[in-house]
């Protein structure tokens, strides 16, 4: 986060009710994903940091023993339980803090999560937490929304030509930790001039 910024309590204060219609979708599938790519059998727990409504959280928890899901918005997390209910989910805390309150006394994990929301913490800071956190073994995480639409009728304008930005994929690992950056294309200017800009 830049230098000197504050969190708002109301950032995301009405949004909730909107995220599961609004946000891109993750990939189909992601969770089996990434519980082949992990080894989960069920057993172990999992962090979701800044859950929101639980989009990611619900769908793992079967994957481990237990599931926490964190997030600095009441509404979010109201929007989380009524998910889990609704889908019958019952081994999930859900825990209303920030990312940069951990470890607030949670506990080890197998995989810590974050799930379009790392950009929201002091990362340094966050990620060196996180470290502390993970079992040997353990699992740094960071899901992304999938960025071609699974269907486009009914869109009301063409799709974004994502293929056009033309972003390389550097994966850097540490010990416990995997971080995947997304790195534009050379020769864009400050990494955007080369793509084209959609909304406002």
């Amino acid at each position: 986060m830049p230098d000197g910024w504050v969190w708002d309590e109301s950032l995301f204060e009405g949004a909730a009710a909107y995220y599961e219609r609004g946000r891109l979708p993750y990939a189909e599938g992601f969770a089996a994903a990434l519980a082949d790519a992990l080894g989960l059998d069920g057993s172990g727990r999992l962090l979701d940091v800044g859950c929101g409504p639980g989009t990611v959280t619900v769908p793992l928890a079967g994957w481990f023993a237990e599931a926490v899901g964190m997030d600095p918005d009441a509404g979010m997390l109201a929007r989380a339980r009524l998910r889990a209910a609704r889908d019958g989910v019952g081994n999930v805390r859900w825990v209303r803090a920030r990312a940069e309150a951990l470890p607030a006394g949670l506990g080890r994990f197998r995989a810590v999560v974050f799930a379009q929301s790392f950009h929201w913490t002091v990362r340094d800071s966050v990620a060196a937490t996180v470290r502390g956190m993970l079992l040997p073994g353990g699992a740094f995480v960071h899901v992304s929304d999938a960025k071609e639409p699974v269907s486009t009728a009914g869109l009301p304008h063409p799709v974004p030509p994502y293929a056009a930005a033309a972003f390389r994929h550097c994966r850097a690992s540490l010990p416990g930790i995997h971080v995947r950056r997304r790195l534009p294309a050379a020769g864009t200017r400050r990494g955007t001039g080369g793509i084209p800009r959609y909304g406002r």
